[in-house]
This record gives C-alpha cells, sequence and structure tokens, in this order.
C-alpha cells in the first residue's frame, strides 16, 4: 500500500467514525428528548397496537399522550380497558355517583348503532343522545357498557393516561424495538466505535512506520 492509498484509507475510517458519531449524537438527543417531554411536559409516548382508530392513528404509529384534569367528547384518549392498553374516541360523557365516565370506541370499528365504520363518530353522538333504552343518568356504568355491546368502553376517569395530541407515522414501532433492546443497541455502538479506534490506530501505527 502506497502512501496515497494510506491517506484515503486514513479518510474512509474518518468519514466512517464521524458518520457513527452522529448517530451516536442522535441516540442521545431522542433520549434526552424523551425524557424531558415525559417528566419535563407530562407528555407518554405510545405504540398504536390496532387499526381500530384508522385512518387517523394505524398500528404501529407512535402517539403522543398528554394527561389532562379533564377531557370532552371527540377527544381521543389513552386509557386501560380491562388490563388492556386502548386508544379510543370519546363519544359520550357522563357522571355517575360522583366520578366522570366517558363512552369510547374506535373510528374503524362498527358504530354503535351497527352501520359501517366509515360513519362519521359525531353520529355515535347523535346516536346516543337519542336512544330509548339508555338512560345515562340512570343506569350504572356497568349496565351502559352491556347496552352498548363489545364496540364500545365505559372508562372512569382515573383510567384515562391522557388525550392524544400528535403521531408520527409508523414511528412506534421502531420506538418499541429502541425501548425493548436499548442496552443491546448501545453495546453495539460502543463496540463498533471500539473496533474501528482500534483500526485507525493500526492503520497510524503502520504508516508512520513505512514513512520512517
Amino acid at each position: 500500500m502506497n502512501y496515497s492509498d494510506s491517506i484515503l484509507e486514513n479518510k474512509l475510517f474518518n468519514l466512517f467514525k464521524q458518520g457513527l458519531y452522529y448517530i451516536v449524537l442522535s441516540i442521545i438527543i431522542i433520549l434526552v428528548g424523551c425524557l424531558v417531554l415525559v417528566y419535563g411536559f407530562h407528555f407518554r409516548p405510545y405504540n398504536v397496537l390496532t387499526n381500530s382508530m384508522y385512518p387517523v392513528y394505524g398500528a404501529g404509529d407512535l402517539v403522543v399522550i398528554k394527561p389532562q384534569s379533564d377531557y370532552n367528547v371527540g377527544d381521543t384518549l389513552k386509557f386501560d380497558h380491562n388490563g388492556t392498553p386502548t386508544l379510543h374516541r370519546c363519544v359520550a360523557k357522563f357522571e355517575y355517583s360522583g366520578t366522570i365516565y366517558y363512552i369510547c370506541h374506535g373510528d374503524n370499528v362498527q358504530n354503535l348503532d351497527g352501520s359501517d365504520a366509515d360513519q362519521d363518530w359525531r353520529d355515535d353522538v347523535e346516536w346516543i343522545n337519542n336512544k330509548d333504552n339508555i338512560d345515562i343518568e340512570s343506569m350504572t356504568p356497568n349496565e351502559i357498557e352491556t347496552q352498548l355491546g363489545i364496540n364500545a368502553q365505559v372508562v372512569s376517569e382515573n383510567k384515562v393516561e391522557g388525550v392524544a395530541v400528535t403521531s408520527f407515522s409508523r414511528w412506534g414501532t421502531y420506538f418499541e424495538f429502541i425501548k425493548e433492546h436499548n442496552v443491546l443497541i448501545i453495546a453495539i455502538v460502543i463496540s463498533i466505535w471500539c473496533v474501528v479506534e482500534t483500526i485507525q490506530n493500526e492503520t497510524e501505527i503502520k504508516r508512520s512506520l513505512r514513512l520512517m
């Protein structure tokens, strides 16, 4: 290998190191940004699991959830329903025994009146308001949920984690992978960095010996 080849090889290593440096820096910025959002502004990331809210949110989307003291009809709420994390639209709101409850269901599931899912969710608000056999004022939350059927959930305010404020298409899949394998990813990046440093040092030594 002549002197020009050695210089070219050294430049390639420097470019590779620079690229790796930016990758590591990007990961650090993302992690710090997530910490700031979570602990500074109380936002929560959520990976959408199904297409029940399609086309607004699809499976694999990353949705940013913000806790609030109160929620309104039309909000997309993140809540726990029978142990299952769920992201559905609030189509009604009522109070029972001093506790606020929200009636929710997905935009992409069969509407509460049995019609096709492509109807606007506002139709369900109208349907609930006009349904004779559902008296929100006198029925218990369990009775209301039973009457509405499997497509709806009646959720108490203490089960609601927040409202969806924005989303990033398909980022949820990557977020889950990084969250589940963050130690492995960091270990791989550090290992690659150490290997590159070792190879570059050896190359510098060999080039110095040739110049002596």
